[in-house]
């Protein structure tokens, strides 16, 4: 029963669908053959149309003829009687139904204008007529003029020989169109428009028929002259339009004709509703078997689907029992079955995800998770967070291997949670563990954090091995120092990588001391805008020659005015320059500008020297002595005249690369000094590779040399080393005359520093550097 039930179910449905696609079928079919009936009957009207409007057109010609013939017109024409032409051209123009009557001279300007709307002397505006109307009878043609249609006629007037042109503009208007369709069978939909040569269109005129059909045929620019089938406000059209005669300068006037597709097919319409009839039917009788069916087949289905929906929303709660025992019902079983394998494996998950598998605490997403909570739902948002870090897990992690290192991480773990109380206590990295304190205050969190630092001081001890913790931990507290908990987890590890360089173990964190603050990676956006937008300046520190008590050269140093934050230290953008890889593009736009400067004081007539800085990064770039030749070459500027300063550190850092690039830079004859000497990590088997000219003593030992033995004793060694190396040497940071006079006695080269000037603009340095012999700050005379 339940097959054969089904298999007629089948059939019914079937039926619906072939009378649908049979109704379909024929719809198509038959709205086809109207459109190409129509097309058909559409052409045959548009000729029909042109051929009747261009008789109307004929007859309003012959009408201005019978004008043209009057004696007494020809007459006034001859003898320049404008009265009596004004009077003629009214009358006339009144009979035969003309808006604007006009009177053209032979030499093709207006002689007399009914409307007045032409003034006498005016072009006449359609000159070809006038050709047209010497080789025919008459020259008549539609012309749009003021979004109205005129039949434009022209009728030369002899008197015996040629004396004029009579030119009438007889309106075309609905009327017009509504007689012509009439006196034929022309379709309902008539209209008269005109499209000009920038594809704007007006309708000038229509017929019965209010539907619009030229502006949707001439939506692409232009009007199609063969049957097409368009939609105008819903409804569907056949449509076609036919250019009428016309003058050439003015737009062009077409007759647009269409029918209606809808109205062809009304009369199909109560074919339509039996067919409709009949579908519905089919659908009512199919909607009965499928309820029917739902009785044995949808009901058990749709509560496994319910089932899988409960379980898909995680409640995996066991189905009830089965009410029958076919394959529905193995079915509802099958489903218990995996919805209870499913909460098993899910909780496993769960505990997974959230948890970290070697201590088994919670992870950094768990405890970031549980932390944003009890910030959320805290009654002040008050709260502390606590990271741990155990400074020798690395260490451990390389000699000792991972599985040492797991069972250390998890021995501090067990310890801590003993000291936590009901502290949240997670794994917050791999040698990181954190603590959340919700509610607590700074108190309360050094407390804790003295607690863990007692509880890890002693020592892992496994077999023959004891390893010590070396902990430290950073405590960031909530508002003050974020609201969220990533914030707070980044500020308490910046906290604690403080605490690992400190003597106590335990530090707060400082918004002053931290390097990764938002503002910062703000100001990296700011520096690499300054260099591409010129937001950089190079002012030039003078260096006085201590044997010619003059100022001889200068060091070009970078300096930023941010247009937010004002003067921006030099130490603190260049290192973000260092950080950001943008070191490199500093040090190209200090050398342009340090090259051009001293190109410019050359063609002044100041022999002075520019020195520039140029960092590590640079040494490594094999391209620099390039680079270099070519500025000195685009600025017409000698080697001699610059000097690079590199620092200890610099050429150390990759020492083979580094000479290999100062080298070329020497042999182009660029002399070439080392800055701030004796504090970096330069060793004499380099040094004495290195083409070096010039030795700069660090100022921290010039800062006190009036006042330590010490620091003159050094200072003294190293002008006597550079000397014998074949060295100049100069002095960094002189700030007082004794120091000064000192330098002069042991006979180093150069000063530099406040006591002789600041960095100064360019401007400013080039008047302290022509005035002559330099003087000290108290007027003597050196």
């Amino acid at each position: 029963m339940g097959f054969r039930f089904r298999l007629a179910s089948f059939f019914v449905l079937a039926l619906v669908v072939v009378q649908g696609l049979t109704g379909l079928l024929v719809y198509r079919v038959t709205r086809a053959e109207l459109i190409d009936e129509g097309m058909r009957q559409l052409q045959v009207s548009s000729q029909s149309f042109a051929h009747q409007f261009q008789g109307m057109a004929d007859a309003a010609a012959a009408g201005v003829q019978v004008l043209a013939q009057d004696f007494a017109l020809r007459s006034a024409i001859a003898q320049g009687d404008a009265a009596t032409i004004a009077s003629a051209l009214q009358n006339h123009g009144r009979r035969v139904g003309a808006a604007q009557m006009l009177l053209v001279g032979v030499d093709g300007r207006i002689a007399a204008d009914t409307t007045a709307q032409l003034p006498v002397g005016a072009a006449f505006p359609h000159p070809e007529l006038l050709d047209r109307a010497l080789q025919e009878p008459a020259a008549a043609v539609v012309a749009a003029w003021k979004q109205r249609a005129y039949w434009m006629v022209v009728v030369p007037v002899f008197a015996p020989d040629l004396v004029g042109y009579i030119g009438a503009a007889i309106p075309v208007d609905d009327r017009v169109v509504l007689r012509l369709q009439q006196q034929s069978t022309l379709p309902k939909s008539i209209e008269l428009a005109a499209l000009d040569t920038s594809g704007g269109l007006a309708v000038l005129a229509r017929g019965s028929d209010p539907g619009r059909l030229a502006g949707p045929l001439a939506a692409r620019g232009r009007l199609p002259t063969t049957p097409v089938v368009t939609d105008v406000d819903g409804r569907e059209y056949v449509a076609q339009a036919v250019w009428l005669a016309g003058p050439e300068v003015t737009p062009r006037v077409a007759g647009v004709l269409g029918f209606s597709v809808d109205e062809a097919l009304e009369p199909y319409r109560s074919v339509g509703v039996a067919w409709a009839a009949l579908l519905a039917f089919g659908l009512v009788v199919g909607l009965g078997c499928a309820w029917l069916i739902a009785r044995s087949v949808s009901r058990p289905v749709e509560a496994l689907a319910a089932l899988a929906r409960r379980v898909a929303a995680g409640d995996y709660s066991p189905p009830d029992a089965p009410a029958r025992a076919d394959e529905l019902g193995q079915l509802a079983d099958a489903f218990g079955n995996m919805a209870g394998a499913i909460r098993e494996r899910e909780a496993r998950l769960l505990h997974q995800a959230g948890h970290d598998q070697v201590t088994g605490l919670p992870n950094r997403g768990y405890a970031e998770a549980a932390i944003h909570d009890a910030l959320a739902t805290g009654a002040d948002g008050r709260a502390a967070l606590l990271v741990l870090g155990l400074d020798r897990l690395p260490e451990i992690i390389k000699t000792l291997g991972h599985v040492v290192a797991d069972r250390v991480v998890r021995e501090a773990g067990a310890r801590v949670q003993a000291v936590a109380g009901n502290a949240l206590v997670a794994r917050a990295t791999d040698t990181q563990l954190s603590v959340f304190m919700p509610g607590a205050a700074l108190g309360d969190a050094r407390k804790l954090a003295q607690s863990i630092v007692e509880a890890l001081t002693d020592p892992y001890r496994e077999a023959d091995l004891t390893l010590d913790f070396a902990p430290a931990v950073g405590i960031a507290l909530a508002p003050g120092h974020g609201v969220q908990a990533g914030a707070l987890l980044r500020r308490a590890e910046v906290a604690m990588i403080g605490a690992l360089r400190a003597v106590d173990p335990i530090a707060l964190y400082d918004p002053a001391v931290d390097p990764h603050r938002p503002e910062r990676l703000s100001l990296m956006g700011d520096l690499r805008h300054a260099l591409e937008f010129g937001g950089l300046q190079l002012h030039y520190q003078p260096k006085l020659n201590l044997r010619e008590d003059r100022i001889d050269s200068a060091e070009g140093l970078a300096r930023w005015t941010h247009p937010v934050l004002g003067p921006v230290a030099p130490d603190a953008f260049i290192a973000l320059a260092e950080e950001t890889g943008n070191i490199r593009r500093v040090t190209r736009w200090a050398l342009d500008a340090g090259i051009a400067q001293a190109s410019r004081w050359k063609a002044e007539g100041h022999a002075l020297r520019v020195c520039i800085n140029i960092s590590a990064r640079d040494l490594d770039d094999a391209d620099l002595p390039r680079r270099v030749a070519a500025l000195l070459q685009a600025h017409g500027l000698e080697p001699a005249q610059i000097a690079l300063e590199i620092t200890e550190s610099a050429i150390m850092g990759k020492p083979d690369a580094a000479v290999a690039v100062l080298r070329r830079l020497a042999d182009q004859g660029i002399d070439l000094a080392i800055d701030d000497f004796g504090v970096g990590q330069s060793s004499f088997a380099y040094l004495r590779r290195l083409p070096v000219r010039e030795l700069k003593i660090d100022k921290t030992f010039i800062t006190h040399l009036a006042h330590s033995r010490e620091d003159r004793i050094i200072v003294n060694s190293i002008i006597e080393l550079g000397h014998h190396l074949g060295c100049t040497v100069t002095a960094e940071g002189v700030e007082d005359a004794q120091a000064l006079a000192w330098l002069r006695e042991v006979g180093c080269d150069h000063a530099q520093g406040y006591l002789i000037s600041r960095p100064l603009p360019a401007g400013d340095f080039a008047g302290l550097a022509l005035a002559g012999r330099w003087r000290t700050p108290a007027g003597t005379e050196r």
